[in-house]
């Protein structure tokens, strides 16, 4: 009877037991499906090919569109034929900034070799387009390449050529065009061909003695084509493409050689060019003081990106500093064009003062920024001269207590300015001749 009893027991116990083992293994099941999700979830790729890469010394410039704004973790490339020159690789991001992909910078891989992983690219920036400059070495070549996100798989698209809208006036003899481009670019095919052959000669022979001469020779003829007419210019893309190419050219040649002074020279040139075009009244070339700021960024950044000592260092330096002097003027130009209010020119002077203040003591743009600040004030101080005579009493008050609280705020607000702005506002009335409590 007690053997019978205990039976019963235990099988009751079982039987109680079976759900909370259902429910410990469907548990168990969930928590492990959910983790292979996130697992899974943590990169998400997008695949394109490059087929037909170009075989020219220096190679073509191959830009992919993401189909939408995307951060990405990295990047990824293997030929799927032939062997690959990626001269560099840049990510554009939706504020048109250029990141530089260090471990594509100069590399040649083949298809048997394996697949090259860039560094990690983890940032909040949003990429909307991938620039590769690649040649193929040798024979025909084609190109694999991948983008990793932790969002979504990237869409890549890769741009033909002319696919951006030309800008009115282009197509018929404008300032600047792509028909400029491709007389440049067939010029600096045979300075890269004769470049190729006086590296590829042993020092001191009379090959290298001849290409030498020759490249010297098209080096001259480029810049001469480059200057030969002072009303047309190359597209502002391809005028930072070439000037890109010439400082990594000269940093990567040979200290003291001829191609180095070549390249060198080619730079020089083709960046007074540029920045006349910037200071010329052209109908296909918007450049804004904005658009200087972006291009002298990009430029820190390859400078950055460089040797303390390196050549390519100096010459983005002293092409910084040249800009960095032109962006106030291109500012101002734009203030007196706008004829702004007093409010929207005094929020003009305040952002850039912010800028002012935040921006590092070495950076180029400390002083910009204060330039700039300055004549956004300035032009606030003439609009508040002129519509103050339209204030009453109240709206005339008013401002003082607001500017005279500014002024007591001089870690944040420019005190002369504040002083100005209260001087004209207390002159207004003759009930309100009031001296600013210091």
């Amino acid at each position: 009877m007690d053997r019978q009893l205990a039976k019963r027991v235990l099988t009751s116990a079982l039987l109680l037991q079976i759900p909370m083992l259902a429910h410990a293994e469907s548990s168990i099941f969930n928590s492990f499906e959910k983790v292979t999700v996130l697992a899974t979830q943590n990169k998400f790729e997008g695949a394109i090919r490059i087929n037909d890469i170009s075989r020219k010394n220096g190679g073509d410039q191959y830009t992919l569109d993401l189909s939408k704004p995307l951060p990405l973790t990295f990047i990824k490339a293997k030929p799927k034929s032939g062997r690959v020159k990626i001269i560099s690789v840049n990510l554009i991001t939706d504020k048109n900034e250029r990141i530089i992909v260090k471990t594509f910078n100069g590399v040649t891989i083949g298809e048997a070799d394996k697949e090259l992983s860039s560094e990690n690219l983890n940032s909040a920036s949003l990429i909307t387009a991938i620039e590769i400059q690649a040649e193929a070495m040798g024979g025909n070549a084609a190109l694999d390449f991948n983008a990793a996100s932790t969002q979504e798989a990237p869409k890549l698209a890769l741009r033909e050529s002319g696919n951006k809208p030309i800008p009115p006036g282009n197509d018929n003899g404008s300032s600047c065009n792509k028909k400029f481009d491709a007389v440049l670019k067939e010029k600096l095919d045979l300075v890269q061909l004769w470049a190729s052959r006086a590296e590829g000669s042993a020092a001191g022979t009379w090959q290298e003695k001849y290409a030498t001469k020759e490249f010297n020779k098209y080096v001259a003829d480029f810049n001469a084509t480059l200057k030969a007419d002072k009303s047309t210019f190359a597209t502002p893309d391809y005028a930072l493409t070439l000037l890109n190419f010439f400082v990594e050219r000269h940093n990567a040649s040979r200290a003291e050689s001829a191609l180095e002074q070549g390249y060198k020279v080619m730079a020089d040139e083709t960046f007074e060019v540029f920045m006349l075009s910037l200071q010329s009244d052209q109908v296909c070339r918007q450049v804004n003081s904005e658009s200087l700021i972006k291009i002298s960024l990009d430029f820190q950044k390859r400078q950055e990106a460089n040797k303390p000592d390196s050549r390519a260092r100096k010459l983005y330096e002293s092409m910084i500093a040249k800009i960095g002097k032109l962006i106030p003027n291109h500012y101002r130009k734009e203030l007196a064009a706008k004829n702004l209010s007093f409010r929207a020119a005094d929020t003009e002077g305040y952002k850039n003062h912010k800028l002012f203040l935040t921006s590092k003591p070495d950076s180029f743009l400390k002083g910009t920024y204060q330039d700039m600040s300055i004549s956004a004030y300035g032009v606030a101080q003439q609009a508040l001269m002129n519509e103050v005579k339209s204030f009453n009493n109240e709206q005339t008050y008013q401002l003082i207590v607001e500017f005279q609280t500014k002024y007591n705020d001089p870690a944040n607000y420019p005190q002369e300015v504040m002083l100005k702005y209260l001087t004209i506002l207390s002159e207004h009335s003759n009930f309100l001749r009031l001296n600013p409590v210091m």
